[in-house]
């Protein structure tokens, strides 16, 4: 391969389309001006320069990090034991309701805690 079909095929990926019979000398000495211009962002590329990933916000993309676990709610299933609600049916309710509550809120706090959420 000679270098003219190099840049040529350069310009091409450049373009994100186009064949190598179309580019013209003039765009050739286009590209090669382009990359004498941005040499610097182009050969931080190139020689994997270093990248920070942005943080997050709740308008703009970026990293977030990974929360802590929360544990699975081992209270037992609500069941309703017909038309009758008794003691223990009242006391397995409450017992579900609290632990879903601090499940909740110790996902809230992990996400808080990591940055996820405000």
């Amino acid at each position: 391969m000679q270098i003219v079909d190099a840049i040529k095929n350069l310009i091409i990926a450049m373009k994100g389309s186009g064949s190598v019979e179309d580019i013209t000398t003039d765009q050739i000495a286009g590209a090669i001006q382009y990359m004498a211009d941005n040499w610097g962002t182009i050969s931080a590329g190139i020689s994997g320069g270093s990248y920070e990933l942005p943080e997050a916000t709740t308008s703009e993309l970026g990293g977030v990090r990974k929360s802590a676990a929360v544990s699975v709610v081992s209270a037992a299933d609500a069941t309703a034991a017909g038309s009758a609600y008794d003691q223990t049916i009242a006391q397995s309710v409450v017992a579900l309701a609290n632990a879903n509550k601090a499940a909740i809120n110790q996902i809230i706090a992990n996400l808080k805690t990591a940055g996820i959420m405000a």
